[in-house]
């Protein structure tokens, strides 16, 4: 049966959105950082236009689709037997590069990575020893290479790993359940929460697909039940990355909060100490510290950055295949941190300086309303067609969202740049053949 997407569905993911993006800047403005912004007006100014052009670009783009139906999707056995080889390939695909990314690492046995594991500090400074070692003895993993460049695998996976369990035998799942636990183990071995971030940004996308699309009745036993898994996992991220966190601050022997100072005297570090404090604060303040670099970053002249700013991912292939001079050095983040002393590379920005460092803060307001505007797109290509490519660039939406207040996430790693570029190259081929036929 055919219907038409309800606008509350519809706006769904906007109204996530824009809690989550206005609440990390209410964050700010309470913390003690706000204290030291100088140009509060315009900051202000600034990033509620970014993100009300966000939601007015989103907003235009549901207007603007002619049809927003959802459409019957039940499964042939050819379709069926495709789903399946798609989630088998992306097994493999986590399974490899878990394995791999322990190898490289340095990981020899079970008991190597729960070290690690239970020590992220420690482990996530081991991290940059062997990126050192690596520029040095100009080593590259070739297997590593490889999996990049696939990365539309890694972007496709998890959502429909999600959206078509029901689908799936039960060898699959178990194998697909490993294969995700080695990728997300291989990143906390080296203390490292992205892979962990990436997985459950991912399922988010696709069990909303599968919420939106009615493909589950949801009565309010089963309301109560994902709010109660919700609350449970949401707790169980926030204790381990608070944890991860305050490994680090021993690791690196930091004794206060960047957002709160010395918190040696407040309640939580009566109860849990004041090692586990630092990291439960930090926590708090890791979705919106970045407001306070992107004040300093607004009181800065445009240069141009060659692409370095839009993509670090970019620039880092420029300079490794051609050379010349590091365009990183002309981008506002590290232009400001040599005038301001806010560290590029430590501390947050937002995704925002980035971005201007090519097209300008007020360039990065239309960018706003264009990704918007697609993402809007992308979301109703989602539960309307279920199109695999779709759930991957939702996926991609979802980072982008998330890291917003922090960096621009999705262009940073080389991971996420051929993610994109093979998304646009399909969506371009498509188009192509669509119009010659």
């Amino acid at each position: 049966m055919v219907s038409v997407i309800s606008k509350r569905v519809q706006m769904a993911p906007m109204r996530y959105s824009q809690a989550y993006l206005l609440g990390t800047f209410f964050l700010f403005l309470t913390s003690n950082l706000a204290e030291k912004v100088e140009n509060i007006f315009m900051l202000t100014v600034f990033v509620l236009l970014a993100y009300s052009l966000l939601y007015a670009g989103y907003k235009v783009g549901i207007l603007t689709k002619k049809n927003k139906l959802l459409l019957p999707h039940a499964l042939s056995a050819n379709q069926t037997k495709r789903v399946r080889v798609i989630v088998l390939v992306g097994s493999i695909y986590f399974l490899v590069w878990g394995v791999n990314q322990l190898i490289d690492f340095g990981a020899t046995s079970p008991i190597d990575v729960f070290s690690n594991i239970t020590n992220p500090g420690s482990a996530y400074s081991s991290k940059f020893s062997v990126y050192e070692e690596r520029l040095a003895t100009n080593t590259v993993n070739r297997v590593t290479q490889i999996l990049i460049l696939l990365s539309l695998v890694y972007a496709i996976y998890i959502p429909m790993l999600v959206f078509y369990w029901k689908k799936l035998g039960l060898v699959l799942r178990v194998f697909s359940l490993v294969s995700v636990a080695i990728y997300v183990i291989s990143f906390l071995f080296i203390g490292t929460q992205k892979g962990l971030g990436d997985v459950i940004l991912f399922a988010v996308s696709g069990f909303a697909i599968l919420l939106a699309s009615g493909s589950i009745v949801v009565d309010r036993a089963l309301k109560r039940k994902i709010y109660a898994l919700t609350v449970v996992l949401l707790c169980l991220a926030f204790t381990y990355m608070a944890i991860n966190q305050a490994s680090r601050f021993k690791e690196f022997g930091l004794l206060d909060s960047l957002m709160f100072g010395d918190v040696s005297n407040t309640w939580i570090s009566q109860v849990l100490g004041k090692n586990l404090a630092l990291g439960v604060y930090s926590i708090l303040g890791y979705p919106s510290h970045g407001y306070l670099g992107l004040s300093y970053n607004l009181d800065q002249d445009f240069v141009f950055s060659y692409g370095a700013g839009f993509s670090q991912a970019f620039e880092s292939y420029r300079y490794q295949f051609f050379g010349g001079s590091q365009n990183f050095f002309l981008t506002y983040p590290a232009r400001t941190e040599v005038i301001t002393g806010w560290p590029a590379g430590m501390y947050w920005s937002t995704a925002f300086p980035w971005f201007a460092s090519d097209i300008t803060f007020f360039g990065c307001l239309l960018l706003m309303f264009v990704v918007g505007f697609f993402f809007s797109r992308t979301w109703l290509r989602c539960i309307g067609r279920h199109d695999p490519v779709s759930f991957a660039s939702l996926g991609q939406f979802f980072i982008f969202i998330a890291f917003l207040p922090a960096n621009n996430q999705v262009l940073m790693q080389r991971q996420g740049l051929w993610t994109v570029v093979t998304i646009v190259f399909i969506r371009f081929f498509q188009k192509l053949i669509k119009g010659s036929v």
